[in-house]
């Protein structure tokens, strides 16, 4: 009885590890390409239904932030997700990355542009910017 308890166990462990790792690389499947502030100018090229991220310095605690000044074509690239990254460290303040998601939906042509400023501050240069042109095949 022992043994077939045992085995069980060790059968659902395995059920477990196995759907893990397939359910953690078909979350990444799509994301083709991980772009960042030296890709800034460049031209892409991605097929429809794929997915793409952009990841920028960011300190929020200065007020500044990543924000999509323009996407020239929202049927061709559409912005699924943005997150903070803060850096492994105690020390308050401490900036780290914003990491954006994009998802090419149809063939054409986008452009993507990212200025980093302060929402409040008008009239302003921003800090940074950030574009990349996204062709959709």
């Amino acid at each position: 009885m022992k043994k077939y308890w045992i085995t069980a166990m060790l059968t659902v462990l395995a059920i477990f590890a196995i759907g893990g790792t397939i359910a953690a690389a078909a979350a990444d499947t799509n994301v083709i390409l991980a772009l960042n502030a030296a890709d800034s100018g460049k031209q892409i090229t991605v097929n429809a239904g794929d997915s793409f991220t952009v990841t920028l310095d960011s300190n929020p605690s200065t007020g500044f932030a990543w924000l999509i000044s323009a996407i020239t074509d929202e049927s061709v690239i559409d912005d699924v997700n943005n997150e903070f990254k803060g850096a492994d460290t105690e020390m308050v303040g401490a900036g780290g990355q914003e990491v954006w998601t994009f998802e090419a939906l149809d063939e054409g042509t986008s452009t993507i542009e990212m200025q980093y400023s302060r929402s409040w501050e008008q009239g302003v240069e921003p800090a940074a910017t950030f574009n990349v042109t996204v062709v959709v095949k």
